[in-house]
């Protein structure tokens, strides 16, 4: 009932060694270029379009010691920037042909600065991505697409046509809905897949080709409807925050014979969220889903939404309680704690704040507190307190 997944395996083969994998290997011995992006704001449907293989630069299972990023990068700057930076330095991104980010956050474009000062690629590109969700935000982000596909046809020396683009929308529409699928799975009492296993999907979907990750995907949900597999665990956890590329992270909270069952980051339900409006002309449509169609995210002028869209997925996947995990230096998250936290506690759903720093394991003092926080749930089921009663508790 719990045997691995055969096509998470394959996934995982593909796309190791990180980051110039197997499957990286075979597309540019093919003579095809890959482009690296940066923040969620890239639509990786355009340089596919472009017959370009999308590769989201991160930093992976294994910590990367910083000392040659921070004579470029301030220490006390976020330690996802310095990671990805530190991998460049080594060399580890050579086989990029390209990079493109975007004016998002103030971090965000510090990497793209130094990496186009220092390791400067044939290809550099930094959109403009709104902070808003409104009608004039799409439209300014509509155009700023519409320039960065200019560049890129002037960089392939080829147009890329609109057919392209709309042929491309629904080869990731796919991948969303298998995405989905796996994440309703998860619902369950007893989900099929952990955490950790959800998370390197959602990692080879950024790091291979979409066509087979797609067909990974298929294979994936066959074989959880065939074997009937199930975790079986105390309990169910949210994780929110940032990032997290290291799975040993989640692996060691669900150690405390708990499971996470969904989350709120870039990485897993945004990237699988909605659909692509196929009705609509490519570009304009593009523009509408990243600025408007998924939910919430940090970088959103009001935040409100977000932390509502917190509180209903907590109550949708039945969780016992919420890990906050913010990378350290990661100012959008700390702005949100508070309100964050009160929302939950109105909610009756307990938190737990973890300060890390990304990439790297969490060591004894996170280990003491998971440990103390999985006995905290332990007692409130122990000692019958539900949600509602918690609710009522709070002064008014």
């Amino acid at each position: 009932m719990n045997a691995p997944l055969k096509a998470l395996n394959e996934m995982q083969r593909l796309t190791s060694p990180f980051p110039e994998s197997v499957i990286v290997k075979e597309w540019r011995a093919k003579g095809r270029k890959v482009i690296g992006w940066y923040n969620p704001y890239v639509p990786e449907e355009i340089i596919d379009a472009a017959g370009m293989l999308p590769f989201e630069v991160t930093g992976d299972n294994e910590p990367v010691q910083m000392q040659g990023a921070e004579a470029h990068i301030y220490a006390n700057s976020c330690s996802k920037i310095r990671t990805c930076w530190q991998l460049g330095l080594d060399g580890k991104y050579n086989f990029l042909d390209g990079y493109v980010s975007t004016h998002m956050c103030d971090q965000d474009m510090r990497l793209y600065e130094v990496w186009s000062y220092y390791k400067k690629l044939p290809f550099m590109e930094l959109i403009y991505a709104p902070r808003k969700r409104t009608e004039e935000a799409v439209q300014l982000y509509a155009t700023d697409l519409d320039s960065f596909r200019d560049r890129l046809s002037q960089y392939l020396i080829c147009r890329i046509p609109d057919q392209r683009v709309a042929d491309s929308i629904k080869l990731y529409n796919r991948g969303r809905e298998l995405m989905m699928q796996l994440y309703e799975l998860r619902k369950r009492d007893r989900p099929p897949v952990t955490g950790a296993e959800a998370v390197e999907v959602s990692k080879a979907a950024a790091r291979m080709p979409r066509e087979r990750f797609n067909g990974l995907m298929e294979q994936m949900l066959a074989e959880i409807k065939s074997t009937g597999r199930e975790i079986k665990r105390a309990r169910r956890l949210m994780l929110i925050g940032n990032d997290l590329h290291n799975t040993t992270q989640i692996t060691a909270l669900e150690s405390k014979d708990a499971v996470v069952v969904v989350d709120e980051m870039d990485i897993g339900i945004r990237r699988a969220w909605g659909q692509v409006d196929t009705k609509l002309p490519p570009m304009e449509a593009l523009a509408r889903h990243y600025v408007m169609g998924r939910p919430v995210d940090k970088h959103t002028w009001n935040s409100d939404g977000r932390l509502e869209f917190i509180g209903e997925m907590a109550e949708q996947y039945k969780v016992d309680g919420v890990v906050s995990q913010n990378v350290r230096f990661c100012t959008y998250l700390g702005w949100d704690k508070f309100d964050l936290k009160k929302q939950l506690q109105e909610r009756g759903t307990p938190i737990l704040e973890l300060d890390l720093e990304y990439g790297h394991p969490g060591g004894a003092q996170m280990k003491i507190r998971a440990e103390a926080f999985m006995e905290m749930l332990e007692s409130r089921v122990s000692t019958g307190t539900k949600r509602s009663a918690a609710k009522a508790a709070l002064p008014t």
